[in-house]
């Protein structure tokens, strides 16, 4: 009976998970090393700053392994809130909750996920801080829920579709179409072979809603992600 049950539910997720995996079309697109540059910024972010909406601007700032942080100014009064965050890869809004995403690729790479519910509870700066409180308190973690952290991979776009959220990520030597769930990353659909990797840890989103981030391929030579809806187009520059 138990391993009837074991069955069934593994049954229930592998087609569950196929169902997902059909969701999403994917198109690779070949091209030459030199067009790369001009076909990458054809793409512009449409904030000014790293996010921003009707309540808050946000900016965020990254020493790479040395830390980083996220800022959000409220529009009306000019209060500022802010939080760690090592480093702030996309802050996409579902549902009136911020989701940010934060990746370094530094040795092995490290990643997470964060739900801030109300900005508010993150910790405020004063313009009356000293040197000192403003350094400690852009290493807290207040107001920030955990809900996935990796290290030894990297997420390299973050992206909505259907109110929820997908990623394109590194792990071991495969780059896949995940999604996280009960803490743990889930793989979606294959997107390539081998692993990739990014400096830029910021993605750009369009103002019409595409979701991009370049990347390199160890030696081979580089290329970009640009997802919309569930279109997954990997441009390669070879």
């Amino acid at each position: 009976m138990k391993f009837y049950l074991i069955f069934i539910l593994a049954f229930y997720f592998q087609s569950t998970f196929c169902q997902e995996s059909d969701l999403f079309k994917l198109e690779v697109i070949e091209k030459e090393k030199s067009d790369f540059k001009k076909d990458y910024e054809l793409f512009k972010h449409k904030f000014e700053d790293f996010y921003e909406d009707e309540n808050y601007i946000v900016k965020d700032s990254c020493r790479g392994e040395f830390g980083g942080t996220i800022k959000f100014q409220n529009k009306n009064t000019s209060q500022i809130y802010v939080a760690k965050s090592t480093c702030s890869a996309s802050l996409i809004k579902i549902n009136g909750i911020y989701y940010l995403t934060t990746s370094l690729a530094h040795m092995s790479g490290s990643c997470g996920l964060y739900e801030i519910s109300d900005p508010t509870e993150l910790t405020e700066l004063k313009p009356t801080d000293s040197f000192k409180e403003k350094f400690f308190k852009q290493k807290s973690d207040k107001g920030l829920k955990e809900l996935y952290k990796k290290f030894g991979g990297t997420i390299l776009v973050s992206f909505p579709y259907q109110n929820e959220l997908y990623f394109i990520s590194t792990y071991k030597k495969d780059t896949y179409l995940t999604k996280i769930e009960n803490s743990e990353m889930i793989k979606v659909k294959k997107l390539l072979d081998y692993s990739v990797f990014t400096y830029d840890t910021e993605i750009k989103i369009t103002e019409d809603n595409h979701y991009l981030n370049n990347f390199q391929v160890y030696g081979e030579g580089v290329g970009f992600f640009d997802v919309k809806d569930n279109i997954i187009k990997i441009n390669l520059y070879k």
